[in-house]
């Protein structure tokens, strides 16, 4: 159905709405002006005009019951905007036919006031009711007004001239109102529709768009899971290598090889944060804390990068005090000093604050090149990158402003922009200021003193569908002195230790498994198997954002693919030594700019 069709069925459904009440209000003054003229009018006149006009209002009402309730398509509405134009000609009709009815032989005023009153609020009454449409309107109105103007102008009503015009002009006033008033009723119900099909597109490209980003999602998902299988094993087979007796020349080898796997490392870890934050898998961990320990932390991070560069890299003293959540206003900083420092190639770079009211403003000021103004909403738009249309991978993957924005959303406050073409940047995010409070002592962490002579003779259960995964680890772990079970689902798994009386120290399963197991169901079933809560550990490959907050909601500890061999170590002699792991907010403190 084009605009114009339904423009079409709106008009027959709104003066079918007023069909019923038009009819109704009609024949009642038909019943009223009998009443009024039976003293001096014919009464077999008035009886034949009103035993026609009650035939004609039984019939409309009848008409108005059949199309009660039916859909008007465009056939339905043409066919009953036909019936109208007939009806209302013949109602107007029968009004019409009562100047020889009652005028004929009516008082000298009855009539004027008849005349007057009459074609007034009939010309008033019909365009408010027919006025939809405007073919409708005409033959509800023309066949009263045309023989009372024929009559007076032939001098059979006796009306003076003055009088006469008078009534020929609101006649004409009528005429153009109701087609002015029709016309607004035609434009506001095509605009109605155009915005509908406005309304419609939008969505469609909207649900299209929404589609389109959902598949790239999944597409992300899947390759970002496909490719940390191999990349796990690599780390693996590589932190194996490192303690092997290797020459000079194997050894630069394998630590550009190394170094090449931390590249790609970051980069999985950046889309897997990017996938955590859009899952609602990072909680707050809202507490007061100092800035200046932050400030310290990045100093000691980028002052080697900013120097290599040979740029300045300052960071203002503070001994302020907010309320917010340390890690994000870590990463957040982290990621814009990132970006700050791989984007100013002479110069300074100055990370600061100043007060602003209540709240803390934390700004990181570059003599970089400046974005202009048509670029400052796209920077924050996932994989976008100024300056790097050879998507060099020494300057990130385009993560870090948008990760930026995402934990700006999650905190609830506002990221601030502000940037000259040539002349630099100032990135900035506002968080709430607090009154000092008395720091605990840092205790010295659990795990740095504990190491790989924690884990000799450990058994250690490893459960993972990917053979490659299952040999590397079982290399690295006897590299490290533990006894090592794999298997491929926790079905084999226990078959294989039904022969041993041991409970196994600790589990490591991959959260994805054949068929419809998961690593949680593995665990679950190696513990019920021995009846303990055996220490276990999932790692995963995973980013989409359900599978993210499946794992995150069974509560166990979780490492992501590709894993460095740092992180097995500390995570399962922690677990081992029976400690407590938990992550205060779910974000690990990396960069990508």
């Amino acid at each position: 159905m084009n605009i114009d069709e339904a423009v079409m069925a709106e008009q027959a459904r709104y003066l079918h709405r007023g069909l019923r009440i038009g009819v109704g209000g009609s024949f009642a003054a038909v019943c009223f002006s009998v009443l009024v003229y039976w003293p001096s009018a014919a009464h077999e006149r008035l009886i034949a005009w009103l035993g026609l006009a009650s035939v004609q209002s039984f019939y409309r009402f009848y008409e108005w019951r059949r199309f009660r309730g039916v859909e008007f398509t465009p056939g339905v509405a043409r066919r009953w905007l036909r019936r109208m134009w007939l009806g209302s000609a013949i109602t107007s009709g029968l009004w019409g036919a009562a100047v020889f009815v009652i005028l004929s032989r009516g008082p000298e005023q009855l009539q004027q006031l008849f005349l007057g009153f009459g074609i007034a609020l009939f010309g008033v009454v019909a365009m408010f009711s027919y006025g939809a449409y405007y073919p409708v309107f005409l033959s509800a109105y023309l066949p009263l007004c045309v023989p009372v103007l024929i009559m007076i102008a032939v001098g059979h009503v006796n009306l003076p001239a003055a009088d006469a015009g008078l009534l020929l002009i609101f006649v004409i006033l009528i005429l153009l109102a109701a087609r002015r008033f029709n016309r607004t009723i035609v434009e506001s119900l095509r605009l109605r529709f155009e915005n509908i099909d406005l309304i419609n597109e939008l969505r469609t490209e909207k649900d299209a768009a929404e589609g389109a980003n959902l598949a790239k999602s999944r597409f992300l998902a899947a390759a970002s899971h496909d490719l940390r299988q191999p990349m796990h094993a690599i780390n693996l087979y590589l932190g194996t290598l490192a303690a092997f007796q290797l020459s000079a020349k194997a050894h630069a080898l394998l630590a550009k090889t190394h170094q090449c796997a931390q590249t790609m490392d970051e980069m999985f870890r950046a889309l897997l944060d990017m996938s955590r934050l859009d899952a609602s898998a990072v909680q707050q961990q809202i507490r007061v804390f100092p800035i200046a320990p932050i400030f310290e932390h990045l100093r000691v991070q980028f002052e080697p990068q900013a120097r290599a560069k040979g740029l300045e890299l300052r960071f203002a003293r503070s001994s302020a005090f907010v309320r917010c959540d340390a890690a994000m206003v870590e990463r957040i900083l982290c990621n814009l000093v990132a970006n700050a420092v791989g984007y100013t190639e002479h110069g300074r770079i100055l990370v600061g604050y100043r007060r602003r009211g209540a709240l803390l403003r934390l700004a990181v000021y570059d003599t970089g090149p400046g974005i202009p103004s048509d670029k400052r909403h796209a920077v924050f738009e996932e994989f976008y990158q100024l300056g790097n249309p050879e998507r060099d991978r020494t300057k990130g993957l385009g993560l870090g402003l948008a990760i930026v924005q995402r934990l700006a959303r999650l905190l609830a406050t506002p990221i601030t922009l502000i940037s000259s073409p040539g002349r630099g940047s100032m990135f900035a995010v506002d968080v709430l200021r607090a009154a000092p409070e008395e720091q605990p002592a840092t205790e010295p962490s659990i795990t740095s003193t504990l190491g790989v002579d924690r884990l000799a003779g450990a058994l250690i259960v490893v459960i993972d569908d990917e053979e490659l995964i299952l040999d590397a680890t079982r290399t690295l772990l006897e590299q490290w002195s533990c006894q090592v079970v794999t298997a491929a689902s926790a079905a084999a798994a226990i078959a294989r230790l039904a022969t041993s009386a041991r409970v196994p120290d600790a589990l490591i399963c991959d959260y994805r498994l054949r068929g419809e197991e998961s690593g949680v169901d593995a665990v679950a079933a190696l513990r019920m198997e021995f009846n303990e809560d055996i220490p276990a550990l999932l790692i995963t490959g995973d980013t989409a954002a359900e599978r993210i907050q499946e794992i995150t909601a069974s509560g166990l500890p979780v490492l992501h693919k590709p894993v460095e061999q740092t992180e097995l170590i500390q995570i399962l002699s922690s677990s081992i030594k029976r400690q407590v792991v938990s992550e205060s907010s779910g974000i690990v403190i990396r960069c990508d700019s």
